[in-house]
């Protein structure tokens, strides 16, 4: 989902500028044999999906929910790409697209991307 740092990125044909935050949400995938719940940080979000820092791994493709979020909805979105962010942090980068995009995270501030 791109680089992370301080400033919002663009980004052409995958929901719009990328914007750096702090959202604590709880991950559920839908798939039965890897049914869990985890805490998770949205840490770069835009209108198309996100980057989730999660304490497992979900595999591509898996489908998964977010709840928690400041928006107080319930999101489908699908796991496009999951990195480990380093042998002994025990922690995955999962990038994720959601099911029907728009601003679930309820950013105030929004782009003027993400208002056209």
């Amino acid at each position: 989902m791109g680089t992370l740092g301080s400033r919002p990125q663009k980004a052409a044909l995958r929901g719009g500028t990328r914007i750096p935050c702090e959202i604590a949400v709880t991950v559920t995938p839908s798939d039965p044999p890897h049914s869990f719940s985890g805490r998770g940080q949205v840490i770069l979000a835009n209108l198309g999906g996100c980057a989730v820092r999660s304490p497992r791994p979900i595999a591509t493709g898996t489908l998964v929910h977010l709840d928690g979020l400041p928006t107080r909805l319930r999101v489908a979105a699908r796991v496009v790409n999951c990195i480990s962010l380093g042998q002994f942090e025990k922690q995955w980068l999962l990038g994720l697209a959601l099911v029907e995009p728009g601003n679930v995270w309820g950013i105030a501030r929004v782009p003027k991307d993400w208002e056209e």
